[in-house]
């Protein structure tokens, strides 16, 4: 069961005195998983503290510690989709400075025709991808230029683990994580070019996932962080400030989430959520937005533009990030603009 089932399946029985609205769930699940994330994130974070560069040999475009050979891994057999080149934008090997600054962009690939892209995003200073390695267990790598941006636990929370201290941290190590009941969990850190961190992760019986996807990453190429939505209004006060995109299951489902926040830390979150198999679903709003129809839904803090084929898109503007209003949201959705077939990469931004 994935994090996001869990989370669907927690809400279900929490509320399993009244009913369900299961369009504002699945939205309200993957904002929450999110949030959380990011949380966690900045916990453990200041814990790390700045580590010092160690100055490990790398191979060429790879970003993988000299010592580590990786077996070769399977060719990926699923349908697969990868984020656009970012063409002229420098890789994070040559400027580790950029990575995490501009939700828009990935400094950082992997190759497709070796590992599938499972899921990327780009936010609060960190890049990170989920990747499939042949069929083994899924493998996140991040990267980001300070180590206090990454964290030592499998998932970014901190472990009850005794781990070394920051400058020692980040010496390319694999070590497990365990917590009770659960899987053993593999992280590594690592130093992959002078000003550069990164971070492996996979819960398996073995590391060697992480050394087959460490393998094949591209630290000598950028890429833009593709989605099915994008935004080309924002209110007067806020700019985007994050984006990630899940095609775990793509072609018949995937969801994109591009966060918008402000100076004042006030934050929207708009959801992009597309499957094959969606029916109609409401076509009567109770708003209008640009001519065409729109839900306010009843807590007055999830407005959703209507009318787009096997897919919701809905911005959450409330709890737990307080501030921004439904007058920015309707900004936000007037100009959104979403791909003619989002089961098409070609057609993305």
């Amino acid at each position: 069961m994935t994090d996001l089932d869990q989370r669907i399946v927690r809400t279900l029985r929490e509320r399993a005195e009244g009913t369900v609205d299961t369009d504002r769930l699945l939205s309200r699940a993957v904002a929450g998983g999110r949030v959380r994330r990011r949380r966690r994130r900045a916990g453990a974070g200041t814990a790390l503290g700045l580590a010092a560069v160690l100055g490990f040999s790398v191979v060429a475009g790879t970003g993988l510690p000299e010592r580590v050979r990786p077996p070769d891994a399977a060719v990926p057999s699923a349908a697969t989709v990868a984020p656009s080149r970012a063409e002229g934008v420098p890789g994070a090997a040559a400027r580790p400075d950029l990575v995490g600054t501009d939700p828009r962009v990935l400094h950082f690939g992997v190759d497709t025709a070796r590992v599938r892209y499972l899921e990327w995003e780009v936010g609060s200073g960190v890049e990170g991808v989920r990747v499939a390695v042949g069929s083994g267990p899924p493998v996140t790598v991040q990267l980001a230029s300070s180590a206090a941006l990454l964290q030592p636990g499998p998932d970014g929370t901190p472990t009850p683990v005794a781990w070394p201290t920051a400058e020692e941290a980040f010496d390319g190590a694999d070590r497990p994580h365990r917590e009770t009941g659960q899987a053993v969990s593999w992280v590594r850190l690592w130093r992959p070019a002078p000003g550069l961190y990164a971070r492996a992760a996979v819960t398996a019986a073995t590391a060697r996932e992480i050394d087959v996807a460490v393998g094949f990453l591209r630290l000598d190429e950028a890429r833009h962080c593709s989605a099915p939505a994008r935004l080309t209004t924002l209110p007067a006060r806020a700019r985007l400030s994050g984006c990630a995109v899940d095609v775990a299951a793509f072609p018949e489902a995937m969801i994109a989430s591009l966060r918008v926040g402000s100076a004042g830390g006030q934050e929207m979150t708009v959801s992009f959520q597309y499957s094959r198999s969606m029916g109609e679903g409401r076509t009567t709003g109770n708003r209008t937005i640009g001519g065409r129809p729109a839900y306010l839904y009843p807590r007055g803090d999830q407005l959703e533009l209507l009318g787009i084929p096997k897919a919701h898109l809905i911005v959450e503007f409330g709890w737990p990030f307080a501030g921004f209003t439904e007058a920015d949201a309707t900004v936000l959705l007037a100009g959104a603009q979403v791909a003619a077939d989002p089961a098409d990469p070609e057609t993305w931004d």
